[in-house]
C-alpha cells in the first residue's frame, strides 16, 4: 500500500486484501486478461530469436540474415504505424471492449497464416497482419484496463500489463527450445502457432469484461457507468463512498475536458501542458526500443556469435533463462511503483542501463580484439543486469505512464501517437539492427550508450512524479508546471467534483 492517497480517506466496500473479495478478485482477473493483449509481441520478439537458432526454420526459408532479415523482424511493426489510429477511432466510437476484439481477431488470423506459410513473403505477410491487429490492441487495451481497474490496484494492474509480454515471451523461447528436437518443419511451426494462445484467452474473457465507465459517461450512459463501478469496485454498492468520489470525479474531469475542447490531434499542440504531454509521450515510445533493447530483444543470436557462442542449444537456453527473468523482474517491481515512485523508477533504470551497456560495450571490444572466451561469457550476465534494469522501468511504465499522464478525451488519441511512432521507430531499429552487427559488429552498441545518456537527461528535467493520485488527477498534473503540482490537482478537481454533486442534488429535487 502507498502511505498516503487522494482517496485513502474514502470508506470502500471491500476487503483491504483483494484476494479475499470477490468483486476484487474478478476485477484483477479482468485486468490481468486485458494483459494478455501484449502477449503476442513478447512472443514475437523470443520466437524470432529461438527460430534464428532452429536450423530447419533457417534451412526452409535459406537462411535469412541482413536486410532479408530486418524486413522480416519489421514487418510486424509498420502496420500499426497506421492501424493504431483506427484504435483510436474504433475506442472512442465503438468502446474500449470492440477495438480490442477486433485486434485480436486479427492477431489470430495473422498467427494462423504464420504457422502454415510455404514460403517466405507469406511467413512476412502473416506478421503484417499480426501487427495490423496489434497496433489496434495496444491503443485500446491499457485505456481499458486503466479506466476500470480499482483506485486501490490501478497502478499495480497497470505497471503489470507490457510486463505481460514477458509471458509470452517465456513461452515462445522454451517452445523454441524443444523446436530444436523436432525433425521436420514442425520444428518451427508448432512455435509459431502458439502465438494466437494470449488473443484467444483475451477473446473469450471480454464476454465478462465491463465497458469503460468513462467511456459510458462521455456517450451519457450515467447509470450503466455507476453500475459498473460500484459491481467491481464496491460488491454493488452505490452509495459507496468511493464509488460516489470516483463517479463525480469522473463527471467533473470530462465536463473540464469539454470546456476545454481537447478533441483533436492538434490539440496536442495548442497548450504548453499538452506539449509536455506530447513530448513526453515522444521520448517513451522512441526509448522503448531505441536505448539498446532492441538489439537483444530481435538478434540475441547475432550478438551471441559475436562473442563466440554459436551452438543453437546454448542460444536457445539462454534466450529461454532471459524471458524467464525478464518476466519475474518486470512483474515483480510492478507490485511496487506506487511506494517507489514512477520518477525515481524512471532515473534508476535508465542510469542502470548506461553503465550496463557501457560495459557490455568494453567487454565487447575487448573480445573482437582477443578472442578470449572467457571475456566473451561474462558479456552473458551483464545482458541479464542490463535487462533487469530495463524491465523495472521501461517495461512496466512505458505504456502504464503514457496512459496516465492523458485527459480522457486524448487518452486514446495520445495512446494511438504513442504506438505510430513506436512502431516507426522499432520497424527502423529492427531493419538497421542487423545490418550494422554485420558490418560494424560491437561499435554498434556506442549508438545507445549516446541514447541512453540523453535520455535520462531529459527524464530528469520532464518525467513528474504521479504516484498515489488517481488517474483523472493524474491526467491535470501536466496543467501545473514542468514538474507538476500534485496538490494544486488534487485540490481542482476535488472543487469540480463538489460542484458535479450540487448540479446532481439540484437536478434530483428539480
Amino acid at each position: 500500500m502507498v502511505d498516503a492517497t487522494s482517496y485513502s480517506q474514502f470508506t470502500n466496500n471491500t476487503s483491504s486484501a483483494w484476494w479475499k473479495d470477490p468483486c476484487l478478485r474478478r476485477n484483477v482477473l479482468h485486468c490481468l486478461g486485458i494483459s494478455l493483449c501484449v502477449y503476442y509481441l513478447g512472443y514475437d520478439q523470443n520466437l524470432l530469436n529461438g527460430l534464428q537458432a532452429v536450423p530447419q526454420w533457417k534451412s526452409y526459408f535459406n537462411s535469412p540474415s541482413g536486410g532479408k532479415l530486418g524486413f522480416c523482424t519489421a514487418s510486424i511493426f509498420l502496420p500499426a504505424i497506421a492501424t493504431a489510429f483506427l484504435g483510436d477511432w474504433l475506442s472512442s466510437t465503438f468502446g474500449r471492449k470492440w477495438g480490442i476484439r477486433c485486434g485480436a481477431v486479427m492477431i489470430v488470423a495473422g498467427g494462423f497464416v504464420n504457422a502454415f506459410a510455404r514460403n517466405f513473403p507469406t511467413f512476412v505477410g502473416a506478421r503484417w497482419i499480426i501487427g495490423a491487429g496489434g497496433g489496434v490492441t495496444k491503443v485500446c487495451a491499457p485505456a481499458l484496463l486503466h479506466e476500470i481497474a480499482h483506485p486501490r490496484l490501478r497502478a499495480n494492474l497497470g505497471a503489470t500489463y507490457y510486463a505481460f509480454a514477458y509471458v509470452g515471451g517465456v513461452f515462445a523461447a522454451w517452445i523454441c527450445f524443444g523446436g530444436l528436437y523436432i525433425k521436420s518443419s514442425w520444428s518451427w511451426r508448432f512455435p509459431t502457432i502458439f502465438q494466437i494462445a494470449g488473443p484467444i484467452i483475451v477473446l473469450l474473457l471480454l464476454f465478462d469484461v465491463p465497458e469503460s465507465p468513462r467511456f459510458l459517461m462521455k456517450k451519457g450512459r450515467d447509470k450503466e457507468a455507476l453500475n459498473v463501478l460500484a459491481k467491481y469496485h464496491a460488491n454493488g454498492k452505490q452509495d459507496d463512498e468511493l464509488i460516489q468520489h470516483e463517479f463525480h470525479e469522473i463527471k467533473a474531469a470530462l465536463a473540464a475536458e469539454e470546456k476545454a475542447r481537447q478533441i483533436s490531434y492538434l490539440d496536442f499542440l495548442r497548450t504548453s501542458a499538452n506539449r509536455r504531454r506530447l513530448f513526453v509521450i515522444l521520448i517513451i515510445s522512441f526509448g522503448t526500443n531505441w536505448v539498446g533493447n532492441g538489439v537483444v530483444s530481435y538478434y540475441l543470436s547475432p550478438i551471441l556469435k559475436l562473442v563466440g557462442v554459436t551452438k543453437p542449444v546454448e542460444v536457445s537456453a539462454i534466450n529461454g533463462c532471459l524471458a524467464t527473468w525478464n518476466l519475474l523482474v518486470a512483474a515483480s517491481v510492478a507490485q511496487h511503483v506506487d511506494r517507489i515512485g514512477r520518477r525515481p523508477l524512471w532515473l534508476i533504470s535508465t542510469g542502470g542501463m548506461l553503465i550496463s551497456y557501457c560495459i557490455i560495450t568494453a567487454l565487447s571490444a575487448t573480445f573482437a580484439k582477443t578472442q578470449k572466451s572467457g571475456t566473451g561469457i561474462a558479456v552473458i550476465p551483464f545482458l541479464f543486469i542490463f535487462f533487469g534494469f530495463y524491465d523495472i522501468a521501461w517495461t512496466i511504465q512505458c505504456y502504464s505512464y503514457t496512459t496516465e499522464i492523458l485527459p480522457y478525451d486524448m487518452r486514446t488519441k495520445g495512446l494511438a501517437i504513442f504506438v505510430c511512432v513506436q512502431n516507426l521507430a522499432l520497424a527502423f531499429n529492427t531493419y538497421v539492427n542487423p545490418i550494422a552487427l554485420n558490418d560494424i559488429g560491437w561499435k554498434y552498441y556506442t549508438v545507445f550508450i549516446c541514447t541512453l545518456s540523453v535520455v535520462f537527461v531529459i527524464i530528469w528535467f520532464y518525467f513528474p512524479e504521479i504516484k498515489g493520485l488517481t488517474i483523472d488527477e493524474i491526467s491535470f498534473v501536466f496543467d501545473q508546471g514542468m514538474h507538476g503540482n500534485r496538490t494544486v490537482v488534487v485540490e481542482q478537481l476535488k472543487k469540480k467534483e463538489e460542484d458535479s454533486f450540487d448540479m446532481n442534488e439540484k437536478t434530483k429535487e428539480g
